[in-house]
């Protein structure tokens, strides 16, 4: 029998609109002024990532049929293609991942996004993809691209390693697939020094050319941008605009900023509202 600490929590998490989640709430007996504070506690889906490019590729499994159905009647351009890493502006690919587990695997990979209108496009694609029934398990992962052509060496070396110091931080809102160096899909950046660094090629030969780490420095060359592979598959769309953004805020304060220490908690995550430490808090708490 849970707690109703425990039945507010759950129905926190619901993967539901505001409305039904409210509508859970007053079944439960609550009064109107507890129910108008925990809404007010929920974050909203982030819709912002700071002008930066932007891309996600989403490891899942789907059936082609129901995906191509669900696709057409959310109006979500899209093709079927082989494997590729060729970038475009118009139609989300889906491709062939050998590293996914299960049966009618595919790796749905964005168009170059931008913005608000970015954004939305996502939120789409992650509709098409729950109305097709898109799963995801412990073999699958969620990669973001955030674009950054215009960065200098400085600022690219300073996102390595300001990742670097808050890697532990963030394993708490992953799932433990993906924590310290438990994927060999997204090794750890623990251990390497980046203190030697000059250049972005100095960061890329620190990580020893292999693209299979956290934080990318493989896909500068091919696609002008850094890549964030720790995220665990996912096509909850709440979920994944909070990571996007996350790493473009990361990617924009290591422009000027670099951490002098390690850090310890979701709070000192220097970056982030306090709207979205709490959505992080919630995660970990989640995945404790």
């Amino acid at each position: 029998m849970k707690t109703l600490n425990e039945e507010i929590q759950d129905i926190k998490n619901m993967k539901s609109s505001k409305a039904a989640k409210k509508e859970a709430f007053i079944k439960l007996g609550l009064r109107k002024y507890e129910i108008e504070l925990l809404l007010s506690e929920l974050p909203k889906p982030v819709r912002e990532v700071h002008k930066f490019t932007f891309g996600v590729e989403i490891e899942c499994l789907v059936a082609a049929s129901l995906m191509r159905e669900s696709a057409m009647r959310n109006a979500m351009p899209f093709q079927y293609e082989g494997y590729n890493h060729v970038d475009n502006n118009h139609y989300y690919k889906f491709v062939s991942d050998s590293s996914i587990r299960g049966e009618n695997p595919i790796e749905c990979v964005s168009p170059v996004l931008t913005g608000k209108a970015g954004m939305k496009s996502l939120e789409t694609c992650c509709k098409a993809l729950n109305e097709a029934n898109a799963q995801v398990n412990i073999s699958t992962g969620l990669h973001v691209h955030i674009g950054a052509a215009n960065l200098s060496d400085e600022a690219y070396i300073n996102v390595f390693e300001n990742y670097q110091k808050l890697e532990r931080v963030i394993d708490t809102f992953m799932a433990r697939s993906r924590r310290a160096n438990n994927s060999q899909w997204c090794r750890t950046l623990q251990g390497k020094n980046f203190d030697v660094c000059m250049t972005k090629h100095d960061v890329f030969s620190v990580m020893n050319g292999n693209r299979y780490y956290k934080v990318n420095a493989c896909s500068y060359a091919r696609h002008r941008t850094i890549e964030f592979r720790q995220h665990q598959g996912s096509t909850d769309f709440e979920k994944i605009s909070n990571w996007v953004n996350f790493c473009a805020k990361l990617v924009a304060w290591s422009k000027k900023n670099v951490l002098s220490s390690e850090v310890n908690s979701i709070d000192e995550i220097p970056f982030l509202t306090t709207r979205e430490k709490s959505f992080f808090k919630s995660r970990a708490e989640v995945l404790a």
